[in-house]
């Protein structure tokens, strides 16, 4: 997808009047010009802006060279320079109408406006399909990680340079180098020279791990944030921060970074592999914040993060170091005592409460060990009580605290000053509280009052003595508590015995949520938004299957994980998807739309991750049960014997007619495979009439139908129908990409006749090109192939064979070694042979 417009139009309208006329038509035409030299097809003009597809990435790219250098030399009226901007991306947008919709046209538009006029810029996922098949002399720039207006996930954006094409550019015009630093509330206090020391640490060659270390509430958190804010520059490829406080166990670490950075699990490769290709050579600060309780497993992840990249270095917050070889440990100390009384003065101020008695502030931060958490909390009572009473009511319980004789002093401070503050709660207040502690991490308003049922203005007091912190850097405002609050809250929530009933609640919630996004997402609502709602969440939904796997509860883990397959899709997590879904699977064998949705889920993802048989299985299996559950099985068999019938007699209007009813009893049953079979059948009445444009579009809404559902059989017939339209059309060489990729795909799940179709049609791109040589050796390979199944061609088989062999010198020495050395050739063999073949025209 190309998006293109003028850079400083209105700017030009201004300086060239009525000429701004000439200067457009002029810019439209050399576009166009360069569209239609390149295969485009230009779906939109608005005003100076295009937006254009091609079939290919590099088609792409040759047409933005070739525009570039047009406008470049182009002679404008009044003697100004148009500038026009370009930004590629690749993707799998929907067919819709007589354009196209999704994320993907979002993201496409969004590259495109970063740039600046004479700059073309691409994502990386067309990076990686042009890298390769550059035009002479154009190479790629890496411009970094960027943030785009309205994408939650940042995008790696790659510049086209080379002979006359501008090459020096401002920074990108998107929201600023990638990052996911938290953005502080409030200005830090103190720790100058300790933000300066370890921003120089890390900045330092060699050093690869820095572990912040100290006491709950000593301000790790809040110090790794503001060290990290200061590094962009040392770290271009981003400063990425990692919350761990809601991730249950060490496998998990590496799915939260992964999201965090937008990284998807690549087809065959399992997330880890992905992720460390991903990482590697990159220069970024990975920020893994609260990880001591998931020790040792999160140390093991750690060394393998920088065994990815030589160039990232990893900054921790923990209570306990990580004991790696490679660490740095800097144990954060107490504030000055200074710096003490000004945290406490600060936080007074911002409720309105003037504080004197200096010798008495320092007293109180003394008595509190001048721990941040614990002077926050004080502040939040001196509109009650005046300094003096406050230090008189916290000597009183710290002297009274019986903790172990051995434990850390500064630990017992800071426990009885949340036990003080605690008891000073009234009930309504005591009650959330203690029922907060059943979230994993924070969670919205709406859900603290459907799981917790507080009592009117507890959350607001809650708020207010600063043992709640809201967030807002989600869809909705989120309420959590610190790690050292929430544990002693869980204490509480323990002693009362609410445990069971609260998690119950809670779980019912979720189920409840991840239902309604998923049922969001398929009624085709823009992916961002529920999705980002899940995510927020994704440590409250674990939480809740976790407690159905517990309890028996096997509805809540069954239907949560069904309802996670597109969240888990968008964002690539491949990895847990499958094991949730497996796991989900185990659990019952009943036959209900859950399980079918299970394993259209199941489908995908192993389609995925490069178990091709297993996600035909699991399509299969999926399509049979919606039919049956549907009560259209024997409707939908009995039309597809009345559709062989018309074909056999050649009644193509009386197919056509019954392949439509065909495919609207499967849409409406939800079988994929049935859908799939209605529309590519659909595709070759087309065919038979030279509808092309109509196969077009039923092919193009087909190919990410089935990609979606993991249907591998059905993808590669509707790779081989894309690539046949080609070859009617006379495309002859646009046949071969699709061909080559739906014998792969017949290949990898053993479907031979599939396999010998799709390298026919590829021979016909090879034979175009004047490869003699390789064409007749594939072909000798697929006669060797279907001899060996005992069939023999189609009539359609062999009136493509008739057009390969038309393009052949049958009696050349090529010809003829080429068939000697595809007699020996197996399929698998001919694929490779394919593979590597130059299309170039000779």
């Amino acid at each position: 997808m190309l998006f293109t417009d003028i850079e400083g139009s209105t700017a030009l309208l201004g300086r060239l009047g009525d000429r701004y006329a000439e200067a457009l038509a002029a810019q439209r035409a050399i576009i166009r010009a360069a569209v239609s030299a390149s295969g485009g097809h230009e779906m939109g003009t608005e005003g100076d802006s295009f937006f254009v597809v091609f079939r290919s990435a590099a088609d792409a790219v040759a047409c933005c060279v070739a525009a570039q250098r047009a406008l470049a030399g182009q002679a404008w009226p009044g003697g100004v320079v148009v500038r026009v901007r370009m930004g590629l991306h690749t993707g799998e947008p929907v067919r819709h109408q007589d354009g196209y919709v999704g994320m993907d046209v979002h993201r496409a538009a969004r590259i495109a406006a970063a740039a600046h006029g004479g700059q073309v810029v691409l994502s990386d996922a067309t990076r990686l399909l042009v890298q390769s098949r550059l035009p002479a002399g154009v190479s790629l720039r890496d411009l970094g990680l960027h943030r785009l207006k309205d994408l939650q996930v940042p995008e790696r954006i790659y510049q086209l340079a080379g002979p006359l094409l501008a090459e020096q550019f401002p920074p990108l015009k998107s929201l600023g180098a990638a990052t996911s630093l938290p953005v502080p509330a409030t200005a830090l206090v103190g720790r100058d020279g300790a933000v300066e020391r370890l921003r120089a640490l890390l900045a330092r060659p060699g050093v690869r791990l820095v572990t912040l270390t100290g006491a709950g509430g000593i301000g790790k958190t809040r110090l790794a944030a503001q060290v990290a804010a200061g590094l962009p520059d040392e770290f271009p490829d981003g400063l990425w921060w990692v919350g761990l406080a809601s991730v249950s166990g060490g496998e998990q670490v590496l799915g939260a970074l992964a999201q965090v950075l937008g990284v998807r699990e690549d087809e065959g490769a399992g997330l880890e592999g992905t992720l460390l290709a991903r990482l590697e050579g990159r220069r970024m600060l990975v920020v893994l914040d609260n990880a001591e309780h998931l020790l040792p497993g999160v140390a093991d992840v750690v060394v393998r993060l920088l065994a990815a990249s030589d160039r990232l270095v990893v900054l921790a917050t923990s209570r306990e170091r990580l004991q790696l070889s490679a660490e740095h440990v800097y144990p954060v100390p107490p504030l000055s005592a200074a710096d003490a009384v000004v945290l406490l003065q600060m936080r007074a101020a911002a409720v309105g409460v003037p504080t004197g008695q200096p010798q008495i502030l320092d007293r109180l931060c003394a008595r509190l060990d001048r721990l941040p958490l614990a002077l926050e909390l004080a502040a939040a009572r001196l509109r009650v009580f005046s300094p003096a009473q406050l230090l008189d009511r916290i000597d009183s319980r710290l002297d009274l605290f019986a903790g172990p004789r051995d434990a850390e002093p500064r630990h017992r401070t800071l426990r009885a000053t949340i036990e003080w503050s605690h008891d000073l709660l009234t009930e309504p207040e005591q009650a959330l509280f203690r029922r907060l502690a059943v979230f994993a991490g924070d969670c919205t308003l709406d859900a603290a009052e459907s799981v917790c049922q507080p009592e009117p203005d507890a959350l607001d007091g809650l708020l207010d003595k600063c043992l709640v912190v809201r967030a807002d850097d989600a869809p909705e405002p989120r309420f959590g508590m610190l790690e050292s609050i929430r544990d002693f809250a869980a204490e509480q929530l323990a002693a009362d015995g609410e445990t069971p009933g609260l998690r119950a609640r809670h779980a019912g919630y979720f189920r409840t949520l991840a239902e309604r996004m998923d049922a969001a997402l398929r009624a085709g609502e823009p992916e961002e938004g529920p999705v980002a709602v899940l995510a927020a969440d994704i440590g409250n939904l674990r939480a809740a299957v976790d407690f159905g796997l517990e309890n028996g509860d096997t509805k809540v883990v069954r239907q949560i994980t069904a309802a996670l397959h597109i969240y888990w899709d968008i964002r690539g997590l491949y990895t847990e998807a499958r094991s949730w879904q497996e796991r989900a699977l185990a659990l019952s064998d009943v036959k209900d739309v859950t399980r079918q949705r299970l394993l259209s889920a199941q489908a995908c993802t192993a389609r995925m991750q490069g178990n091709y048989m297993a996600a035909q299985a699991a399509s299969d299996e999926a399509a049979s049960l919606a039919m049956a559950l549907a009560g259209e099985t024997e409707l939908f068999e009995s039309l597809q014997v009345r559709v062989d019938a018309a074909e056999s007699r050649d009644d193509l209007q009386e197919a056509e007619s019954l392949l439509q009813e065909a495919l609207d009893v499967a849409l409406a049953a939800g079988n994929g495979v049935g859908t799939s079979w209605a529309r590519l059948n659909l595709v070759w009445v087309a065919k038979q009439t030279s509808c092309y444009d109509q196969a077009d579009d039923l092919l193009a809404e087909n190919l990410p139908f089935v990609r979606g559902l993991g249907q591998i059989r059905c993808e590669g017939y509707t790779l081989a129908s894309i690539s046949d339209i080609s070859v009617r059309r006379g495309r002859l060489l646009d046949c071969a990409a699709p061909a080559l990729l739906g014998a792969t795909r017949a290949l990898q799940i053993g479907d031979k006749y599939l396999a010998a179709s799709c390298l026919d049609l590829f021979t016909v791109a090879v034979a175009a090109a004047g490869d003699q040589r390789r064409a007749a050796a594939i072909l000798a390979a697929v006669d060797g192939a279907r001899h060996a199944m005992g069939i023999e061609p189609d009539p359609d088989d062999q009136a493509l064979r008739e057009q390969v062999l038309k393009l052949l010198d049958q009696d050349g020495r090529d010809f003829a070694l080429g068939n000697t050395e595809g007699q020996a050739l197996d399929l698998p063999a001919a694929l490779s042979l394919a593979a590597s073949a130059n299309l170039t025209p000779a």
